[in-house]
């Protein structure tokens, strides 16, 4: 289809290769992997809580000799199962104050800063369970966000470089995916380097939504940063 197919291939796999041999050999978050003095976690905002969908990526880390070194930031849109009031959450200035393991489940609690309609809610106590380095549990206070979430945690995947490594590797191995899907994805980026740089002649990127303007937590659009 394009006439760059190989070329866009030899590209884009090298891109891969690049984030995920960065993820695993300068900062990376791999979930429950000691990295020097540090453990980290990252992965996918994965759930369905009572008619609502929730979909998004948290990191987080703390050192295990001092608790007061620590972080988590998880950023999500919350939409209902029909699509309709669309809005997004965030989870910062994240306080660790217990660590301790149950089996191969490792349970950390501590308090968020929570972003809501009204403005942000601070001090929210908060468990977060990472169960066999698989899932992450997020558990929030429902009491102080009007039981916002309801009353089941907000689900995640637990992500290591590895564990993304066998998952391109996957998609790598469908030959007629890839073949489509690289050069469209190439395209893409060189259209959107092509737009930053005041190109009003390229093409428009195929994924629209990444140069929307975000959308606040009453509903209404944010300016672009």
């Amino acid at each position: 289809m394009f006439k760059y197919a190989t070329t866009f291939k030899i590209l884009s796999t090298f891109l891969i290769g690049g984030i995920l041999l960065s993820l695993s050999t300068t900062n990376s978050y791999a979930t429950l992997a000691t990295f020097s003095e540090y453990d980290y976690g990252y992965g996918p905002i994965a759930s369905i809580n009572n008619d609502w969908v929730l979909a998004g990526h948290w990191m987080g880390y703390y050192d295990p000799e001092n608790l007061t070194d620590s972080g988590f930031h998880a950023t999500f849109d919350m939409v209902m199962k029909n699509g309709s009031a669309p809005h997004m959450h965030q989870i910062t200035n994240t306080t660790i104050s217990d660590v301790k393991m149950n089996g191969t489940d490792e349970i950390i609690q501590g308090t968020i800063t929570i972003s809501m309609k009204d403005g942000p809610v601070s001090n929210v106590p908060t468990t977060w369970t990472t169960y066999n380095n698989n899932t992450l549990a997020i558990e929030i206070d429902p009491s102080l966000i009007n039981n916002h979430f309801g009353e089941t945690p907000i689900y995640g995947l637990a992500l290591t470089p590895e564990k993304e490594m066998k998952t391109m590797t996957s998609m790598m191995e469908d030959t007629k995916f890839m073949d489509e899907w690289i050069p469209l994805m190439m395209q893409n980026v060189m259209s959107n380097l092509q737009l930053g740089a005041g190109n009003s002649t390229s093409m428009p990127p195929m994924n629209m939504s990444m140069n929307e303007s975000p959308v606040s937590n009453n509903g209404t659009l944010l300016p672009i940063q």
